[in-house]
């Protein structure tokens, strides 16, 4: 008899400025959360993955089991692959449940980013995303490649700033909706493009916040959890990854490049395993680490043409009552940015939607949520298609 892995628990801790909490302790109280929200107890634990902070040691992981108290485990490990893991992580874990080698797998992140250390976007350029020989020596930092993406993707197509200002705009709306985020003031294309610039054409609006948090979910058997109508199925998994660095992700090859990115061949091969199509999405978590991060996944899945993103999103495409609610908890532009766990709230706030627990930003009857991550600029993704309990 073969088994069904599903997302059983989600957790996660308050989030924006926490300093009354160590990186352990974020960590300690999201796994809490979200093992007690499956109806189990540390003891039925028996995997775990941690997604690290910027610095983590590569056996953190063993700390963060032994704060937990969990003793006897079949899987242990850090996953190194930055916004990409957190719907990678799913896929081992899905097989370590499927091929038995555990019962249920804990996936924990949390990070101080806001108040743990002196952070920054140079600090984060220079631990690997890009390369450091030929690139972060001359102060490359994560806002300027994204901005040099953000400005190729506008000359390409003949926009202007606007465009990419629409996505933001749209995310904070759901935002105020939401009791948990930590910007609720409603703000227009005009506000957006008024903030000061980060790196052109990049406002600061159109950048993520940072933030301290931690989050947490366990995936484990069907019907293994307290209450198998909250448990979300893991309907279809991908993931893809191209160049690393600016300069091979500019080059590309025939069919990808800085604005055409390899989510397509990640959301390809998630569409197939999970047998649905794009209509039959109800609501979206599309990594949205800059505004134009979100336009270019948008693009590169199908959703709208090349160059359409700011049209579909000014469209009300993205809004409650739309036809694909998008980042209903705010995204990481207006909800938080932890980090190491920032794009976990996008799978947490999915699962939250197919349970219909999301209060004020419901998306009523959603029965079909798809969720991005990506890291290092535009190289690495994962897409994952979630399912309500059947």
């Amino acid at each position: 008899m073969s088994t069904t892995a599903v997302i059983a628990g989600v957790g996660k801790t308050r989030l924006g400025s926490v300093p009354e909490l160590t990186t352990m302790g974020l960590i300690i109280d999201a796994a809490t959360k979200a093992v007690a929200d499956a109806g189990l107890t540390m003891r039925d634990i028996d995997g775990l993955v941690l997604h690290p902070f910027f610095g983590a040691s590569p056996r953190y992981h063993i700390l963060v089991a032994e704060s937990l108290g969990i003793f006897a485990k079949t899987l242990c490990d850090t996953t190194m692959m930055g916004g990409a893991q957190y719907g990678a992580t799913l896929q081992t874990a899905r097989w370590a449940i499927e091929d038995g080698l555990c019962r249920n797998v804990l996936i924990v992140a949390g990070e101080k980013l806001r108040t743990g250390h002196d952070s920054g976007s140079a600090m984060m350029a220079e631990f690997g995303a890009h390369n450091l020989d030929y690139e972060y020596p001359y102060g490359a930092t994560v806002p300027a490649y994204y901005g040099l993406l953000a400005e190729r993707y506008l000359h390409q197509y003949g926009l202007d700033s606007s465009a990419l200002a629409q996505i933001a705009v749209a995310t904070r709306a759901h935002a105020v909706r939401n009791p948990d985020a930590e910007k609720r003031d409603p703000i227009t294309v005009e506000d957006v493009l008024a903030s000061p610039i980060i790196s052109t054409p990049l406002h600061r609006l159109d950048c993520s916040l940072v933030s301290d948090g931690g989050a947490a979910y366990v995936v484990s058997a069907k019907g293994t959890s307290a209450n198998p109508n909250r448990e979300v199925e893991l309907l279809g998994l991908g993931q893809a990854h191209s160049g690393y660095h600016m300069g091979h992700l500019a080059r590309g090859d025939d069919s990808h490049d800085m604005v055409r990115t390899v989510v397509d061949i990640a959301g390809r091969r998630a569409f197939e395993k999970a047998g649905v199509s794009r209509s039959d999405i109800d609501v979206a978590g599309i990594y949205d680490s800059f505004t134009i991060t979100t336009a270019i996944q948008l693009e590169d899945l199908g959703f709208c043409g090349r160059g359409e993103a700011g049209d579909y999103v000014k469209a009300g495409n993205m809004d409650l009552g739309g036809p694909m609610p998008t980042n209903t908890h705010g995204g990481l532009l207006s909800c938080a940015h932890p980090g190491a766990c920032g794009g976990m709230l996008h799978i947490i706030e999915a699962v939250t939607q197919l349970r219909g627990e999301a209060g004020a930003r419901q998306v009523p009857d959603a029965e079909t949520a798809l969720v991005t991550s990506a890291s290092a600029v535009a190289s690495n993704y994962s897409v994952s298609i979630l399912g309500k309990a059947r």
